[in-house]
């Protein structure tokens, strides 16, 4: 029997800690969406420009970085690297940039948020998130608030959602990241 309590102190222990680091590591990974999605220098962005810029350069701006046209932008980078104008990379980065930036949510909310169980409830919750971020980008002035981003954003977040949904992946992440606190409540 105290054999037994032990076990159940270590599995507990273990399942606090695992918690703990998947919290961590999805706080780091929140920090490094929003540098990449609002405030990262290399991608031109600069928060700032929301307390300088007259209205008239607001609505220019506004005017200028918002695209309501499904897949408009998508077109614009394959037709401009057909011809010749962008290297490969350029296109690569903004479309698979686009598509994989919101792939790790599919890993870490249904694990963190109990009550997004489902395919609809996570994709009401990529869809909310991705959203928002759209909306902070021109609110901030530190982008684009882009259709097509906010359809490779959910499309990426989606596709991880269903790969991890595979029976097997899905065993594996769950022995993981709940295995423990499923053992631990059969003391």
């Amino acid at each position: 029997m105290a054999t037994r309590l032990l076990c159940t102190a270590r599995v507990q222990k273990a399942y606090k800690i695992r918690r703990i680091s998947h919290i961590l590591l999805f706080i780091i990974y929140v920090i490094v969406v929003i540098d990449f999605t609002l405030v990262g220098g290399s991608f031109g962005r600069n928060v700032s420009n929301i307390f300088t810029l007259s209205t008239r350069e607001v609505r220019e701006y506004i005017s200028a970085n918002t695209n309501i046209i499904p897949f408009a932008t998508v077109r614009l980078y394959i037709n401009a690297f057909k011809a010749g104008k962008i290297v490969p990379f350029i296109v690569a980065e903004n479309l698979l940039g686009n598509l994989f930036v919101f792939m790790p949510l599919a890993f870490f909310v249904p694990a963190l948020v109990r009550k997004i169980n489902s395919t609809l409830r996570f994709f009401a919750f990529a869809c909310t998130v991705v959203l928002i971020v759209e909306l902070l980008q021109i609110i901030f002035m530190s982008g684009s608030a882009d259709i097509d981003d906010f359809i490779l954003n959910v499309a990426g977040a989606m596709t991880a959602y269903g790969v991890l949904q595979i029976q097997k992946i899905k065993e594996a992440v769950n022995k993981y990241a709940r295995g423990s606190e499923t053992d631990a409540g059969k003391g």
